[in-house]
């Protein structure tokens, strides 16, 4: 899909989201999540599964179980949804989505400089990365653990480009949520909506600067030394 902007800005970094970006996790967190409430009473809709792209643990099971959760509460309730997690994770088939090993050798070839920023606790990215292994590829992370405020709120794209010594404007951020979408734009970044996750349609409502299927569809404007990319600004790790 071409810019849906023709003044697109060149770039000088790259921001990755993880769970349908790097990693082929969605359709294993929406069995979790299913599972997880089901056992407590809650029968969450395929609407509400695909609203939990992108956001914090605490924020859906205020959203499912009840505002009032206080913050012991929800802390143990992530506890045993992410140690749900941890099994299907350790056991189940997982893969990276297609095309993102060899994108990200493209970036470290060139210089150009990249880093994480998911919604994801710590543990589990490492994990999951791990799994993939492409955990060696990404030694800048910001996570869940990192900040205070989950995405739509910029606050893991503005420290994940500061990290890299980089103005979020000079960044272009890939993304399969809603949410992530929305915090990208908020923090001033281009964004790529990758539809491995949400319909393309939901995906295009949010304007996204290019709209992919994986890392094997991109324009020519997103390849390291395209118009696109001004060139390395700082040495990758």
């Amino acid at each position: 899909m071409s810019p849906s902007s023709p003044n697109i800005p060149a770039f000088d970094a790259v921001l990755f989201d993880l769970d349908g970006v790097v990693i082929d996790t969605t359709e294993l967190h929406y069995r979790v999540w299913e599972d997880f409430a089901r056992e407590r009473g809650y029968v969450p809709t395929r609407e509400q599964l695909l609203a939990t792209n992108g956001r914090r643990a605490g924020e859906t099971l205020r959203a499912w179980f009840g505002e009032e959760l206080d913050d012991e509460q929800v802390a143990a309730l992530t506890d045993d949804r992410e140690r749900a997690f941890h099994r299907l994770l350790d056991h189940e088939p997982l893969s990276s989505v297609p095309g993102v090993g060899a994108y990200l050798m493209s970036l470290k070839q060139a210089g150009v400089p990249w880093a994480l920023g998911t919604s994801a606790l710590a543990q589990n990215a490492e994990r999951a990365l791990e799994r993939v292994g492409l955990e060696r590829l990404f030694p800048v992370r910001v996570t869940s653990t990192d900040v205070t405020q989950g995405k739509p709120d910029p606050e893991v794209y503005l420290k994940a480009a500061a990290a890299l010594g980089v103005s979020p404007h000079a960044c272009v951020v890939f993304e399969d949520a809603v949410v992530g979408l929305r915090a990208a734009r908020a923090a001033g970044a281009a964004c790529v909506a990758v539809a491995t996750s949400f319909p393309r349609e939901i995906l295009a409502r949010e304007r996204p600067d290019f709209l992919v299927r994986d890392f094997r569809d991109l324009p020519q404007a997103l390849r390291p030394g395209s118009h696109g990319f001004t060139g390395p600004t700082a040495p990758h790790p």
